[in-house]
Formats: structure tokens, C-alpha cells, sequence
């Protein structure tokens, strides 16, 4: 081990070589650039935690992230504020246009369209029980997006999805603009925090049956106690240009 790099754990740091893509934020570094992004679809935005760790990573082109929670839209519209390429949508993508409630936690990052499943109100009790009800908006993607990416001649759209739970109702309204993605990231369960959540096989099973391959897996949440995985981000590119 290197000096610098003990002195990096001693702090509670690590280093890596970015070509040895050990962390989400390095294998972005590398994979949008090499897919040719230019529209990045953030939905799950939540307070644009994903919007900043894009620009800190060089991606410099347009990011549209959709937030439907009013207090946390705020705090979304503050960090794009003065980034003329990051667009803000106070909306929740869907399979359906309409109106929904949804649960916010008092994580606002754990807010979900679904109910928290027995295993999710056992491990992650507080989250549950403190949570409030709030009506929202959903529009699919496939027919809000075409009108902000109007201007790009060859949209190629790298979609980031983190939406507890609604995934592939996400993915299921991007179907008209489908062609257009090139790479995207979902949170896939390997046990289930919500109710009707499809497991990690279903979910890649949807996505590789679009076209899709996994370059990543990423581990979101694990269960100290047992070690057992929970949630991980699977980062996927389309086959065919491969």
C-alpha cells in the first residue's frame, strides 16, 4: 500500500485509479463520455445530489432531473441554479399520466409511490411510520422529454433511475424515446423494501430483453448484521453499439 494512500484511509478515504472503476463516480467518468451522453435523464432527482456528482465527474452536457416532492423541488431548483445545461421538473415519471400520492419519509430520499413492505417497516421502521402523504404529478418520459431535447440534433440519453420502488414504471414510459438511450442506471432490489417491487432477475431480465447489458453493479444499501445485500445501482449501455 502506498503512503499517500494509508494516509487517505487513516482518514477515512480511499484512492483509486480511475481505469480500475472501483466506485459509481469513476465508472461514470468513463462510460458517458465513451457512450457519447449528451441528455441525462435524472429521475429520482431528489435535492440534485446526482446533478452535482455528474458535473464532478466532467459530464458537462444537458441534465434533466425530475423531482415531484414540493419542500425538496426547492432545494433541487437551488443546486441547478446558475447551470443553464440542468433543467428542473417537479414531476414523478410513470407508465401513466395522473395524479398519485406519495409517501414522504422523513428521509426525504426514501419517499415512494409504493408502501413499505414487512421487511421494510421492520428494518427501516422510522422511515415508515413518520411518513406523510403528499399528491403529485406523473408524466411518462416519452412525452415530456422530446420538447427539452428539441434543440439537440442526436439526442443520445443516458437515464438514471432511483425512484424506490418505480423503476421500470419509469422505464415502461420511455418506450418512444427508447431508441434514443444509450446507457442507463436503475436501483435493483435483492430484497424487497417495498411492496410489488420486481426482483433484481426480473428487473435485468426487463432491461437486457430492451437491449441492454450490465457494465456495473454497485452496492446502495447492505444489511450490517447479515451482510446480505439489499439494493445495488446496475449501470447498463445498449448491445447494439457495443
Amino acid at each position: 500500500m502506498s503512503i499517500a494512500r494509508a494516509i487517505a484511509r487513516h482518514l477515512g478515504y480511499d484512492i483509486f485509479r480511475l481505469k480500475r472503476q472501483a466506485r459509481i463516480e469513476t465508472h461514470l467518468a468513463v462510460l458517458l463520455p465513451h457512450l457519447g451522453v449528451n441528455v441525462v435523464v435524472d429521475a429520482g432527482a431528489n435535492a440534485g445530489q446526482y446533478g452535482r456528482l455528474l458535473r464532478k465527474v466532467g459530464y458537462t452536457g444537458r441534465i434533466i432531473s425530475y423531482e415531484p416532492l414540493a419542500r425538496v423541488f426547492t432545494e433541487l431548483e437551488m443546486a441547478a441554479k446558475g447551470d443553464a445545461a440542468w433543467l428542473t421538473r417537479r414531476y414523478a415519471l410513470g407508465s401513466q399520466k395522473g395524479s398519485a400520492t406519495i409517501r414522504m419519509s422523513p428521509d426525504t430520499s426514501w419517499s415512494s409511490l409504493r408502501r413499505f413492505s414487512d421487511f421494510g417497516k421492520k428494518r427501516f421502521t422510522e422511515q415508515d411510520r413518520d411518513a406523510v402523504e403528499e399528491q403529485i404529478e406523473v408524466v411518462r418520459l416519452d412525452a415530456d422529454l422530446p420538447g427539452l431535447i428539441a434543440d439537440i440534433a442526436a439526442p443520445r440519453i443516458y437515464l438514471k433511475m432511483d425512484t424506490q420502488g418505480f423503476d421500470l414504471e419509469v422505464f415502461a414510459g420511455a418506450k418512444g424515446v427508447l431508441g434514443s438511450i444509450v446507457g442507463l442506471q436503475s436501483e435493483v432490489a435483492f430484497q424487497q423494501i417495498y411492496d410489488g417491487v420486481p426482483g433484481y432477475r426480473d428487473a435485468l431480465e426487463t432491461f437486457e430483453n430492451a437491449g441492454f447489458a450490465v457494465t456495473g453493479l454497485f452496492p446502495v444499501k447492505r444489511d450490517r448484521k447479515s451482510l446480505r445485500m439489499i439494493e445495488m445501482d446496475c449501470v447498463m449501455r445498449r448491445v447494439d453499439e457495443a
